[in-house]
């Protein structure tokens, strides 16, 4: 059992406080995946310490994944964590997954407040059972790789997403939270890499989860004007048996019509009787009720 942060203190007989005396002021909002922009400092790659007083002088702490578990609790709420349990799909899609019911901009907020963290702590995190970690070591790799001007560095963020993290990033707020960010920016410019990791490795997998990583990969390459790679996985997805896979395909080609609505109707023009139901609902969202009545008439029935 991990022990909370009053009864580590009340037995230290110690106090503890944020370096430079800065304290966390959690608000609560609605959830949301939206990520926010982290100040940019320095010495922005060094983990934040805490330091504790006692009567034999001041200790700097490290994080560690149970201290981090600790402030995470201290946020829980049985009621949020029950909404969010049916919100998630937990039992529906999970792997034995604990929701503790945190709100995504507190997970933020103390992601933000430890800095970034090493690969050590960000494995240790995204193997936990419990979600907001899982959500957290995703959350803190995304800042982390957005404010990066190494390239050598996005690489290695690249690289540990997809080969050390993906098998952690198992339901839809973990994908959709990171996977443009990070796996759609590094690649975007790449055909190779993007052919090997989007078209054969990714989208070929047994897991929902890499499937939807690909397709929901391609909204940054949406926001840059490039619509082809979008509506060729959208394409070959059009078979796939899972809703999850259907709603993000029909989120990217929605996407897509928002900047094309040209590319968008083209795609209908030759897909639409094809596309499963949900699909093609969620692509239609931003058409007008003829036009929504026009290609759901075509959809499959």
């Amino acid at each position: 059992m991990v022990e909370t942060r009053n009864s580590k203190l009340n037995q230290n007989k110690s106090t503890v406080r944020t370096v430079g005396k800065r304290t966390l002021k959690h608000i609560e909002t609605e959830i949301s995946t939206q990520p926010t922009k982290r100040a940019r400092k320095k010495k922005e790659t060094i983990v934040k310490e805490e330091t504790v007083e006692s009567e034999s002088g001041v200790t700097k702490i490290e994080p560690t994944q149970s201290r981090i578990h600790t402030k995470l609790a201290a946020q829980a709420s049985k009621k949020r964590a029950a909404i969010l349990v049916k919100y998630l799909r937990v039992e529906e899609y999970d792997r034995g997954d604990i929701i503790l019911g945190i709100r995504v901009p507190d997970v933020r907020s103390i992601s933000k407040d430890l800095g970034f963290l090493p690969f050590t702590i960000l494995k240790e995190l995204i193997n936990s059972k419990y979600h907001e970690e899982r959500l957290l070591s995703v959350i803190n790799l995304v800042d982390k790789y957005k404010i990066s001007k190494d390239p050598e560095e996005k690489k290695n963020l690249f690289e540990f997403y997809l080969n050390d993290m993906r098998e952690g990033i198992d339901n839809w707020d973990l994908v959709d939270i990171s996977a443009s960010h990070v796996v759609g920016s590094y690649l975007i410019d790449k055909p190779e890499l993007k052919k090997t990791w989007l078209f054969e490795r990714l989208l070929n997998s047994e897991r929902l989860w890499d499937r939807r990583i690909a397709i929901v990969s391609t909204l940054y390459f949406i926001n840059q004007g490039q619509f082809e790679d979008t509506t060729k996985l959208s394409e070959i997805l059009l078979n796939d048996e899972k809703d999850l896979i259907h709603k993000a395909t029909g989120w990217m080609l929605r996407e897509v019509g928002k900047k094309s609505k040209k590319n968008l109707v083209n795609f209908l023009d030759k897909y639409a009787v094809k596309m499963p139901r949900v699909m093609l609902r969620y692509s239609l969202e931003k058409f007008s009720d003829q036009e929504k009545k026009k290609y759901m008439q075509k959809g499959k029935k």
